[in-house]
């Protein structure tokens, strides 16, 4: 079983049902590819609805053989993260990218999956800053009424025993707000989540059936452990995003974010 896919509501209890789904993406999501090293990866993103997405990725080597790399979920974050400094290291035969930086130039880490590195190609990758969207899709989560104090951890560093990827970390903070959803191909509820961990502004996708712990409401504390993973947006995506001027902000605020390498 892989576990990464109930947090999306999709149950997929052996390599056989991975497989299934892996070609269901292929024949229905959309195509994107990029040249890596003399190979091509070929990616499908299966959007399912609601942000929820599966993602398919297969690797032309350069005599022309093709094979299937992987398939993981996904899901498309409403709000953006600044990113930088930044590495990415990627594994290509594969099929997969990782992205470890620091939010909006501050110490808070992050390193998660990349998605749509066949989508954005490598135009994507030229600045010295990304804008990222980050949601961390739970495998477990836990509601308290009470005030405790954030936390943003390595979960190899927090629960050794149940790190199971790289991208895998712990989190405590406050529920800004939140909304149900539920995926349109099983039917499962879900809950989208955003929490204030004091140094990031996150969201969190739960599966229903994953969350315990009291009702969850804006003010709660939520403690989880997540798979982090993300998608990076290019120059047309960031300006499909841009709604005007937040008149509610200070002047003073616009001005803060400036710095000499600017």
């Amino acid at each position: 079983m892989d576990a990464t896919f109930e947090t999306i509501g999709l149950e997929v209890p052996s390599e056989k049902a991975i497989n299934f789904l892996a070609e269901r993406a292929e024949n229905h999501g959309e195509p994107t590819q990029i040249l890596r090293r003399g190979a091509v990866l070929h990616g499908r993103c299966w959007k399912l609805g609601d942000g929820l997405e599966v993602w398919t990725v297969l690797y032309e080597s350069e005599t022309g053989d093709v094979f299937y790399a992987n398939c993981r979920p996904g899901f498309r974050a409403r709000y953006t993260q600044r990113v930088s400094p930044w590495a990415l290291t990627e594994y290509d035969e594969e099929g997969e990218a990782v992205v470890h930086g620091y939010c909006d130039g501050s110490n808070t880490e992050v390193l998660f999956e990349l998605q749509n590195l066949t989508e954005v190609g490598l135009s994507g990758f030229r600045a010295p800053a990304l804008y990222v969207g980050l949601c961390g899709l739970a495998y477990r989560a836990r509601v308290c009424s009470r005030d405790m104090n954030t936390r943003w951890l390595p979960l190899e560093k927090a629960v050794p025993s149940r790190a199971a990827h790289e991208n895998d970390w712990a989190l405590r903070g406050s529920v800004i707000a939140f909304k149900p959803l539920r995926n349109p191909l099983s039917g499962s509820e879900l809950y989208w989540v955003y929490v204030d961990l004091a140094g990031l502004k996150l969201e969190v996708l739960v599966n229903a059936r994953a969350l315990s712990g009291g009702p969850l409401e804006v003010g709660a504390t939520l403690s989880a452990e997540v798979w982090l993973q993300g998608h990076v947006l290019d120059a047309q995506a960031l300006r499909l995003r841009y709604e005007g001027v937040d008149r509610a902000m200070p002047q003073i605020d616009f001005w803060s974010h400036f710095s000499r390498a600017n």
